[in-house]
Parts: C-alpha cells; structure tokens; sequence
C-alpha cells in the first residue's frame, strides 16, 4: 500500500476502534487506518446470523455463534468459553504449564466484546496503589484520580446503566451514569431480600448493590433498550449490550476511518531512529495471501495480552527491559451453587445485574487477594446447565435404566431448574514475571507462531479462591437458615477455577524503563512513535472486569496521541 498514514491502529475490538474515534474527532484532518484480522460484518444482518447460529447449535457455549468464522475454523485464534478444556484452548495456544491458562478470546471485528457480559465496574482507588497499601506487586504510573475523568468519559462512550448513590463511596463519582441500573430480576430481588438480614462476615457488610453494565435502560445511542434476553453471553440478540462494532461503524462511516478487515499483521519492521515500525500483514481473504506492508506516522497496538506480546516478539522489537510477554495475569473464578427455597426462575433477563463489592479490599490484601462476587440470575451456570439437569434426572449411568419420565419428568425438572441459583466470585492475581507469553516452534493456520504460555497459580491467588469460597458458602448457610435453600454445592474449596475471559500485563506501563514497556501514556520507552492501549499495559489486575479500565485508559493514550499530530 503506497498511503502513509498519521495513524495505523492495529486491532478493532473495543480499544482499537475508541482509539481511532478519538483522534479522528481531535484531528479530523488526520489520516487514520484501523485494520483488523477478523473479516465478519458488523451490521444487524450480522448479528441476526450469530443469533441463528447460537440457536440451532447443540452446544450453548461462547465459541457457537462465531463457529463458522474462519478464524475460529481454521484454529488462527482461540474461541473458547473459559472452562479449561486443553484440547479446544491448545488448538492455538501452546501451553507450558505449570497451571492450565484458561481464558480465550474472540479474533473479529469487534473483538471480545460480542461475546461479553457487559460488567463495567471501575478499579477501586487501592488497585492503583498495591505496593504502597498492602506491601505487595506495584503501583500503577497514575492514580484513580488522574484516570476518573476518564471513566466517566468511557462510561458515557460505551453507554453504562449504573445507579450513583450506590457506587460513588466506593469508587469515587465526578459525574452521573448515563443511564438507571438495570431492574433486577424476579429471582433477584429474592435473593437479595433473603441476604438483606445477613450478619456481616469477618466483619465485613454483606451488601448487594446493581452492577453497572454497559446494557441499556433506555434507548440510548440509537440502541433499544434491554429486552431481557439471557444470552448475554454470547450474543446479545438485540444490540442493547455494546460491543465494538458500534465505534468501528462510527469510525468508518461518520469519521471517515479507513478499516480494513481479513489482514492479520504478521510482523513489524523497525525504521532508524524514532520512526515507526513498518506494519506487514496479510490478507487472508485472497487467494495468495501474500505480505503487504504500510507505514505510519505513529502506530498503535490495540491487541490483548496474549496478541500483542506476541506481535513485539516476532518483530524482534526493543525488549532490553525483558517485560515483554512478563506479567501475565486472569481473574480466577469459581462459583457455589444451591436450590433456593422457592422458584427464582433464572433465565429471566440478563445473567447477572447484582453483586457484592464489600470483598473487594481490606487489608488482608498483604496476604490475600480480594475478589468480587456476583448473584447469577443463569441457574447454575457452568456447574450444571438445564441440559445436564434434565440428563441427570432422567438417567441412572450405573443401573442404565430411566429414572424419571413423562409428566413425573417435566414436574421434577421444573421443581429443579426454577429454584436454581448460584453465587460466583471472581479473584485477583497478582503479576509474577514466570508468567508470561513467548513463542512457540509451532505455527498456526498462517504460518505465524503460536503463542506459548507458561502459568502457574500462586499461593496468593489460591488463598483468595479458599476464601471466596468459604464467604460463599456462609452466604449459603445463611440462605439454608432463613429461606429454605438446600443442594449446596461445593461444600468445601476445590480450586477448580475457571477463566473469566480477562487476559491482562504481558506489556505493562511504567516510569522505570527496566520494569516495564510503555509509560504512564502508553508509549513504548524504546520506540517513541509506537504505543500499546488495552489490558495489555496493567501493571495489577484488580477484581473488576477490565473493559471500563482499558477503556478509560485507551481516551486518556488517544488524547495524548492526537495532541502529537
């Protein structure tokens, strides 16, 4: 490609697309490319055709509606719904253990955010000071209070229904949500009833408040409101929950971005001095695929935490601090489920719209990490589906004979399924330099390296999964006492976590060029004109989901970016 470009973004999921939006509207004169590896609509007939795929697919999990990508296909990116299935994660990844890394991702034209659930709490102001606070990991390069005009900027960009009053103690508020908290279900406004009267644990207040989400209550941005669909993972069927496609489709036909889709970047080629990288790519929707190349005043990676490491690796770009691919980090996640003492109906409205904050810090910290926890409004979740319900209640694997059948079937599978509830939590880790992303001798369908990862769950992580789990359980105990529960499940921690789909560090930002790969604005300190925007840059994961952060982050890195041009 003969254009040179002010800006090559290199990515358009959720901070790739923010990223060419906000220079484009500072800069409206700047030529901007945003290109992308993924080649599937963004339109509603796209949407409709996920839908009808999710529908008609046997196996409800995230990677059915986007099975027939080639992406997903051809095993050039990891579609996985984060249980931990080796087989289905190692079609991409190439894991080295010790611990199973369990959190895929979506490689499309809007990225990760189709498939999400839409949870958009902020990091706590503690997040951004561990070392200081608790003595452990580090600090971040800025604070909450550098970042909170941010947030709000983010939260009005993504669309966020939250309610204030319940929010701004804990994360301190400059503005209002854009939107109401999304109404609790019937299911949940029992559970959180029945927990109303708990006693607070270790001293610590049980209190359920509304989740923010970036899922409307209103008609907002020209998006409908929330028509109570369940299959927010993993598609929302009618567009009220974001995903990326809507700043893709506002960069390319209100800003004039050129995107440019079905090219994955093979490589970067640095350029004397303080020039940019030559960004090669392929396009893999022609027949030759051959390497093409473009060049831009400035470059900006706008990948995860497993891509972009990946990416600096096979450039052989500056890593002299050897942070690159370091720091990998997940929310661990497990989950105690239990039958309430009536019918909560699950399944009616989005999969979660209440949780409990109170977990997220103490000063246990220093030895314990925290976590947040959700009420899941999707019966059992992963624990067990209604499938599995209904397997379980029908056949006797041992005796191999039916064990319930017809309308004794049906009334039991009612009884059953109607009452199911569940409680998850999700757990901080910390960043341990062990953990990381190199590449692998292997090579995927484009004959680039797969990534390599080596993992390893730490005492500190384990210590926060023992203890959600027993706060858990002693939530359940108290629904047992006073609403009738029973079935609890697991009585005792098993350390079976789950991946919740929040790949972070690997490239994390810094004032010390030793310790870290871009600074404070996400500017890579060995390449000027390069920078990094997502959760590629956190130094410390928190227990928040990462999307609202990253968001945040990639407006403040887009500003500083334009203010270069």
């Amino acid at each position: 490609m003969d254009t040179a470009y002010d800006v090559v973004i290199v990515g358009a999921g959720v901070v790739g697309a923010l990223c060419a939006c906000r220079i484009k509207e500072a800069k409206p004169q700047a030529r901007i490319l945003l290109i992308d590896a993924g080649d599937n609509g963004i339109d509603d007939d796209q949407r409709a055709a996920f839908v009808d795929a999710y529908q008609v697919s046997a196996a409800k999990n995230v990677p059915s509606p986007y099975a027939a990508l080639p992406n997903n296909k051809d095993g050039y990116a990891p579609s996985s719904d984060g249980v931990g299935d080796p087989v289905a994660m190692n079609r991409y990844y190439v894991e080295a253990g010790p611990d199973l890394f369990k959190s895929g991702f979506q490689r499309m034209v809007g990225g990760s955010t189709w498939a999400w659930r839409g949870n958009s709490p902020r990091f706590l102001p503690s997040d951004f000071e561990m070392k200081t606070r608790f003595g452990v990991a580090v600090d971040w390069p800025l604070t909450y209070n550098d970042l909170e005009p941010f947030y709000a900027q983010a939260e009005n960009e993504l669309g966020v229904s939250g309610n204030h009053d319940e929010w701004t103690a804990l994360t301190p508020r400059s503005t209002d949500f854009p939107m109401p908290g999304i109404v609790a279900s019937y299911g949940d406004d029992l559970m959180r009833a029945a927990l109303a009267t708990i006693d607070p644990i270790d001293e610590i207040p049980v209190t359920v408040v509304t989740t923010p989400q970036t899922r409307n209550t209103q008609t907002y941005q020209g998006r409908s409101a929330c028509q109570g669909n369940s299959s927010c993972i993993p598609v929302c069927p009618s567009g009220a929950k974001y995903d990326a496609s809507i700043h893709v489709r506002k960069a390319r036909d209100e800003l004039d971005v050129e995107v440019r889709t079905g090219c994955t970047v093979t490589r970067l080629i640095p350029r004397p001095g303080t020039a940019s990288p030559t960004v090669v790519f392929r396009d893999w929707t022609t027949t030759d695929r051959a390497e093409q190349q473009v060049n831009g005043t400035h470059v900006v990676l706008a990948l995860n935490a497993i891509e972009t490491p990946k990416l600096w690796l096979i450039s052989g770009l500056d890593n002299r601090s050897d942070q690159v691919g370091r720091n990998l980090m997940d929310h661990l996640a497990e989950e105690v489920v239990g039958l309430f003492g009536q019918p909560v109906f699950p399944f009616r409205g989005p999969q979660s719209t209440l949780s409990i904050e109170t977990f997220r810090d103490g000063d246990w910290r220093r030895t314990t990490g925290a976590f947040r926890m959700t009420i899941g409004n999707d019966g059992w979740g992963r624990f067990e589906s209604p499938a599995a319900a209904l397997d379980k209640l029908m056949w006797d694997p041992v005796g191999k004979t039916l064990k319930h059948y017809g309308d004794d079937l049906k009334d039991k599978l009612a009884e059953r399924v109607t009452r199911m509830a569940r409680i998850g939590y999700s757990t901080e880790q910390l960043p341990d330099s062990a953990n990381r992303v190199t590449l692998s001798d292997q090579r995927d369908g484009l004959d680039v390296p797969r990534p390599k990862i080596a993992f390893k769950i730490d005492d500190y992580s384990k210590r926060a999964l023992a203890y959600g789990h027993s706060v858990a359980r002693r939530l359940w105990q108290h629904l047992e006492d006073t609403a009738g529960a029973e079935e609890i499940e697991p009585l005792q921690p098993t350390l079976k976590y789950n991946g919740a789909g929040h790949p972070m560090g690997t490239t994390r930002m810094g004032t010390d060029r030793s310790t870290s790969v871009v600074d404070a604005d996400g500017r890579s300190h060995a390449h000027p004109s390069l920078w990094v925007v997502g959760n590629s840059v956190f130094p410390t994961g928190s227990t928040a989901n990462p999307t609202l952060t990253l968001a945040a982050l990639t407006l403040r890195t887009a500003d500083k970016l334009a203010a270069s041009l």
